[in-house]
């Protein structure tokens, strides 16, 4: 089982922080027209509709500031599955992979000096991590870790479970 943080981008967090206070100025001005007491016409039914999109889109917001600054990433592996969960404050969900799905687990990054990389990792851009394919879909997690530690995990499942030679094996014809 492997235990971390989400990826804490402190760059990405101040600029959602700048957008949210935007968006709470615009939930007051949308609640002032709604409270000014014209009558429902076109303009008003726009606005109901707009403000639906305008709250879901803070909520979308506040909840990927939430994950940048608090969120974790719990990844385990049983005979069956890996199990990926991401969870902020214990609230989450899990997506689960079945082993015989997954294929090609390997590292990704950038391999770049270390000043480098830290401006890249500042800006939310450097990321290195893990991620394999299952389904036809590549899943990326552990982003907050650097490639050797990325490296360890891949090795870790690796030890535990032989990916890309269960599919090969499972792939050849019967004799």
């Amino acid at each position: 089982m492997f235990d971390m943080p989400a990826p804490r981008r402190p760059l990405m967090a101040l600029a959602m922080s700048a957008w949210l206070v935007g968006w709470a100025y615009g939930i007051v001005f949308m609640s002032q027209q709604f409270f000014s007491g014209t009558p429902f016409g076109a303009d008003r039914a726009f606005l109901v509709v707009w403000s639906a999109f305008w709250l879901a889109a803070g909520g979308w917001g506040a909840t990927w500031l939430a994950w940048l600054l608090a969120g974790r990433e719990r990844v385990t592996m049983d005979a069956h599955a890996i199990h990926i969960r991401k969870s902020i404050f214990g609230v989450g969900f899990t997506r689960t992979y079945p082993l015989l799905s997954v294929t090609q687990l390997r590292t990704f990054g950038r391999e770049v000096p270390p000043l480098l990389a830290a401006g890249l990792n500042f800006t939310g851009r450097g990321a290195s991590g893990v991620r394999f394919c299952s389904r036809n879909r590549t899943v990326r997690f552990a982003r907050a870790l650097d490639e050797l530690t990325a490296r360890s995990v891949v090795e870790t499942l690796r030890a535990r479970y032989p990916f890309d030679d269960a599919v090969a094996a499972s792939a050849k014809p019967a004799a």
